[in-house]
């Protein structure tokens, strides 16, 4: 591979790793208003009374706004919630290969270890459960 074709692939790879950072903090944003929507819709439902006008709610539906009852809005809103949860994993998963990739084509040491530093997993909670009871 010819320095045109070598720096041409890591300006791709570096503008890839660009635009999946800014979807990661769009739907970011998006799952917070989501989060804020659900926490209302959760305290309407506690306070609306069944089978009256209080225990429907206006959904925005891209240009306009439906009329649902408040358990159908909160269920969509819930499957909402967790198809952008995993979009959200699908697209840092995608961002820690690229990162990684990138390290390697460049041979850069400091981006290859944020690279081993991104795969590290959280500890479960029951995994910490476990380690503090030894």
């Amino acid at each position: 591979m010819d320095a045109v074709e070598y720096q041409a692939k890591v300006e791709a790879l570096a503008e890839d790793i660009l635009t999946d950072k800014r979807l990661s903090v769009d739907y970011d944003r998006k799952r917070q208003e989501n989060r804020e929507a659900l926490r209302i819709l959760r305290e309407q439902s506690q306070k609306a009374k069944p089978n009256s006008t209080q225990s429907t709610t206006a959904v925005n539906m891209g240009d306009f706004f439906i009329q649902l009852p408040l358990p159908k809005a909160l269920k969509m809103m819930e499957d909402a919630q967790s198809e952008l949860n995993k979009v959200i994993d699908d697209v840092r998963q995608r961002l820690k290969a690229k990162v990684k990739l990138l390290g390697e084509l460049e041979g850069d040491e400091r981006l290859a270890s944020v690279a081993k530093a991104m795969d590290l997993k959280s500890v479960s909670g029951q995994e910490l459960y476990g380690i503090s009871r030894k």
